[in-house]
Parts: structure tokens; sequence; C-alpha cells
């Protein structure tokens, strides 16, 4: 479709990728620019890997991987969907933790963990208590020790030594439920800022019940596609200067200028994109990311065989592995799918899962958060304050939190408010600057 006139007089703005923070950038910048947003997949990209799962006469879409979110932690994120009409549902996430014989661990009812409830048999074990009490003693200490100032200078696992979190809770609870969180192995967790790690554990989190968008990812992108020009089947290859603006040109021949790019890919691809702009890919090849995959099946041999009623969500927990395998029973777990019949998400999945029951497969990266990363992003963030600038870098590595959906909307936000739009949830407050 061609620009009206109104269209036509706006300064020119790319947005380079459709994750949730390219998806906010151009819904947000759409009203002082004319907006082309492009999309390497056949599809926009929250929804690019969604899969159709057809039981009992109803076809459903599923999220891969699954969008989860809480109060306490996801203020903009869910500002945003509440401006754009999304329905919020209640998610249960209760879980139950057994390692490789299928001994289960610990199996709490409730939809919060950080006071664990156990339930059925596990309260009989005494491993059960002792995971309970040193959850309790570890979030009783975490609340004070989130106000020192030291901990932007120090790791998470020192912070865990440091503090004598019990090694129980730490091996059969926190650390798979914060490698799953940041979809990484342990020591990634280990690795963060112990800042950012504390920041999110006390924030409130644990006391509150776990969200998703009632009608998945297919229900949000299109409303944030209103106003723009969106190209999909349109990698990127190189983003360069061009005169006075930036020029974009695609692995499929595309070539076009722009007076601003926002470039909301992954800190990887993003420095693979950039040509002239030595610094800042140096800075960006400082984010690390991790590698993860995931399974969508109806294969209910993932399940510990002892115990009745398990709940939605299964973490195995082998000893001496680097991570957990975990899996989500989206019929338990989601709403809209609670008339089909059962089916599971699974993160880094370990064991066999049948061929004939696996609906789809995802590998895919995610950033993680260092030190060093983290000066690095403030060197980027220095860069984009200069009055020059026409390069935006937007996604959940851009933000002063873990890489989740709520620091991509915050880092669309910052590029936002740099490029003078106004956010609708903040216009609202009285004396804001």
């Amino acid at each position: 479709m061609e620009p009206g006139p109104i269209q036509q007089n706006k300064p020119t703005l790319a947005v380079i990728g459709t994750g949730i923070a390219g998806l906010s950038a151009a819904y947000l910048l759409k009203d002082k620019y004319r907006v082309t947003v492009f999309e390497s997949q056949a599809r926009a990209g929250m929804g690019a890997y969604s899969v159709d799962y057809v039981s009992n006469g109803i076809t459903s879409r599923i999220d891969i991987p699954l969008r989860i979110f809480c109060h306490g932690y996801y203020d903009d994120l869910l500002a945003l969907y509440k401006h754009l009409g999304v329905e919020i549902l209640s998610s249960d996430h209760a879980g139950i933790f057994f390692d490789e014989t299928e001994r289960i661990l610990l199996h709490y009812g409730n939809s919060q963990w950080g006071t664990p409830h156990p339930k059925g048999r596990s309260w009989l074990s005494p491993k059960t208590w002792t995971i309970g009490l040193q959850s309790v003693k570890f979030f009783a200490r975490a609340k004070r020790d989130v106000l020192r100032k030291d901990l932007a200078d120090i790791c998470f696992g020192e912070y865990l030594e440091q503090s004598g979190a019990g090694q129980a809770f730490v091996d059969t609870v926190l650390l798979p439920l914060m490698s799953v969180t940041c979809t990484c192995d342990y020591q990634a967790v280990r690795n963060y800022p112990a800042d950012i790690m504390l920041g999110y554990l006390t924030c409130g989190v644990n006391d509150m019940g776990i969200m998703s968008a009632a009608k998945g990812v297919d229900d949000i992108v299109p409303r944030m596609l209103v106003d723009v020009e969106l190209k999909t089947n349109s990698p990127v290859a190189v983003i360069e200067p061009a005169g006075q603006q930036l020029r974009v040109a695609t692995k499929t021949g595309e070539d076009q200028a722009f007076d601003q790019v926002v470039i909301a890919a992954q800190a990887q691809q993003a420095a693979a994109m950039l040509s002239g702009f030595v610094d800042r890919k140096a800075l960006l090849n400082r984010i690390p990311f991790e590698s993860s995959s995931m399974s969508v099946h109806t294969d209910q041999d993932i399940l510990p065989t002892s115990g009745n009623d398990v709940s939605p969500v299964s973490y195995h927990v082998p000893h001496g592995s680097s991570r957990a395998e975990v899996s989500v029973d989206l019929t338990k777990a989601i709403p809209r799918l609670s008339d089909q019949e059962t089916v599971f998400q699974t993160w880094n999945p370990m064991r066999r899962i049948a061929p004939n029951r696996e609906l789809a497969r995802v590998d895919f990266t995610r950033p993680t958060v260092t030190r060093d990363s983290r000066k690095a992003v403030a060197a980027l963030r220095d860069q984009q304050n200069q009055a020059d600038n026409k390069l935006w870098l937007c996604g959940s590595y851009m933000a002063e939190k873990i890489p989740l959906l709520e620091a991509a909307v915050d880092s669309s936000v910052a590029v936002a408010e740099h490029l003078g739009a106004s956010i609708p949830w903040k216009a609202s407050k009285p004396s804001e600057v």
C-alpha cells in the first residue's frame, strides 16, 4: 500500500525484526515516522514458530516458546498489553521436581514458588523439608541483601557462596528455575551480576501468580502492526551509512535509505548486519548468548511415573547436569487449551521424545548478562546518546534486567523516547519529564 500524504511528510524509519522489541518500537514510533518493518521469516517474529494443534475437534495455535509474565517485574509489558486491549488470564505454573530415577524431590501445589507448599507424598520426605526451610532462609536474606551497594561488583554464583545458600535448594530448585527463566545453563545463571538476579528474585514475582495472553501472540502481533509497512521474507544483509541517511539492503535485493534505523534483532545478528560501525560491532560481540531447543509434543512418557496429580510444570533435574529438562502441560497451564488432549512444551529435551508424538522442534538463541556485557551495553547506550545518532539498538539485551519480554519492551520505550515519541501509558502521569 502506498503511504498517504500525511505519511509521506514524515521522516522515514526502519525497524529490523518483529520480536516484542521490534513490534513495540514500531508501534510507539508510527505516529512520528513512516515506519517500514523488516522480518526475515514468513510471519512476524513473535508468531514465527507457532504451531497448530488439532484435538477433540478443536484447532489452537501454540506459541513457541511459551510467553508468560507476572506483576512485579513486567510493568511496561503489562502497560503495553493493557493499552492494546490484550486480554490477560492467570496461568497455573505449579511445579514438580524429580531426578533421573524419577524420584520426586519436591512437589508443590501453588502457582508461586517463593515459599514452596509441599503437596502429596513429597511432604513426607526429609529432603523436601530441607529444601523448603532453605528456601525460606534464602528469600529472607535476599530481601535484605538486595539493598547492598556491592552487588553489581559480584556475580550471582559468588553471592550464593557468600550468603551460605542451602545447596539442596540451590541445586534442586533455584538453578533449574532460573535456568529456564533465563533460557541458559546453570553456569550462565551463576555468571549474572548479583544485583540483576536478586532484583528479579525479590521484586515480588515469587509471591504472584503467572499470567499469559488469553489468545496467544496471534492476537498481539496485529495490534502492533498498525499504520506500518511490513516486509516479511526480507532478511537484512547490510546496514551502512549513506550520506545523511542509513542504507538497508536485504538478501532478496531490496535497497532503501532511511532517516533512522532501529535494529531489534539479537546482538550477534545486529553485529552481522552492520557495515562501517566498527565500535558498535565490537561491543555487540561482547554480548553472550546461549542456544536452546524447544519441543511441542504429546509424549506423556516425559512425566514421572511415581505419584498422581502431577503439577503443570515438571522439572527433570538429573544429578550433575548443566541444565534441567522442563516440560509444561499446556492443557493444565493455559486456559484456552484446557478442552484439548494433553500437549506439552519441553525446554532442553534430554530424553527421547517419540517422533510420531512431536508436533514441532525449534532451536533458538537468547542473550545472557555478565558484568562485562553490562559494560558493553552501557557503552552502546552512550553512543546512542550522541546528537547525530541515527542507528538505534533495541532488544532485551539492551535493558538493565534479565533479558525477558519486559526488558525488550523497556528497550523499545527508551528508543522511542529518544526519538521524541510519546509513551501512551506514561502520558497520563503528572509531572513526568
